[in-house]
């Protein structure tokens, strides 16, 4: 018997979960998760869990854990866990650059819509993968190895490392705000230093006290591990 495609849904509201459940009926089957953190919470469990969705909805903001999707690595983070189309479920203005740079569409229609017109934007998604995908290996040979490569592996250490620390920055204030500012703009190697002590000393509970300075990456402490992991340590 054929499997059902997989699709994920991210959203707070119960009400989305239902108004998906009916649009999609039995033409596939709905993984609903609150937030991302019970998304990566059963993939901890199921190592292809991630890989196996058609695609994954998200809503923008979640008020329980204060977040704005937009301003966060979660859809990096999930790109990074093999992620196919990721799209925004909110029908507010998003600048185009963010829209673009974080997700592969965004939805109209909050509360579902019927599998074949999700599908036809799917398989959109994965024309457009493929065209790409096409004209890198038309490239000539001495890039290939250089395209091949994960596009974080493109970016430099320093770079990922500058990216946190700007983003930091925005949401401190005070003399943390200035300090960090001129990590990023001045001193960058004791700024990836900052990152590294980050890390090292991340506490990853949810009741992390309010002084620990992985709050400025995430607002939730697994995922901003997870981001510092990242920038640091991918070759």
């Amino acid at each position: 018997m054929k499997q059902k495609p997989l699709v994920c849904l991210i959203d707070e509201d119960p009400f989305v979960k239902e108004g998906w459940s009916r649009s999609l009926k039995n033409d596939a089957t709905l993984h609903y998760f609150r937030d991302h953190l019970g998304v990566f919470k059963r993939a901890a469990m199921e190592r292809n869990l991630i890989p196996s969705y058609s695609c994954i909805i998200m809503s923008r903001f979640y008020q329980h854990l204060n977040l704005d999707i937009i301003n966060s690595a979660i859809p990096e983070t999930l790109k990074s866990s093999g992620a196919g189309p990721i799209f925004l479920n909110w029908q507010g203005y998003v600048f185009k650059e963010d829209l673009m740079r974080k997700f592969d569409g965004k939805l109209f229609h909050k509360y579902g819509v019927r599998w074949q017109t999700l599908r036809l934007r799917i398989q959109k998604y994965e024309k457009k993968n493929h065209a790409n995908k096409q004209i890198i290996s038309d490239w000539p040979v001495k890039t290939n190895k250089m395209v091949k490569q994960d596009s974080r592996s493109m970016v430099s250490r320093p770079e990922r490392c500058n990216a946190i620390l700007r983003s930091m920055a925005q949401k401190a204030s005070g003399t943390h705000k200035e300090k960090i500012e001129f990590y990023a703009e001045s001193d960058q190697k004791t700024g990836i230093a900052l990152l590294e002590a980050i890390y090292n000393r991340l506490v990853t509970d949810k009741n992390r006290p309010e002084s620990c300075p992985s709050r400025y990456i995430n607002s939730s402490p697994v995922i901003a591990k997870r981001i510092l992991q990242e920038a640091l340590f991918t070759n």
